[in-house]
């Protein structure tokens, strides 16, 4: 699991997983949900076959260029 710091982003929570989900298509738990001090962070599983981790890792950046 990687906690990824998105507090630069400058968005809330719901609008973190709603860039994460809708615009970069990649699904993550947002860290508000395991309680205080998870804002502003997103949590992304890793666990799984490399060819998938970079996909979602290109599909973040590409999302986040067009921000």
């Amino acid at each position: 699991l990687v906690w990824l710091d998105c507090t630069g982003m400058g968005m809330n929570d719901k609008d973190l997983n709603e860039f994460f989900l809708r615009k970069a298509k990649v699904g993550m738990n947002p860290g508000v949900m395991f309680g205080p001090g998870g804002e502003g962070f997103m949590r992304m599983n890793i666990g799984c076959p490399r060819a998938t981790l970079l996909q979602g890792l290109t599909q973040i950046k590409d999302a986040f260029a067009e921000l």
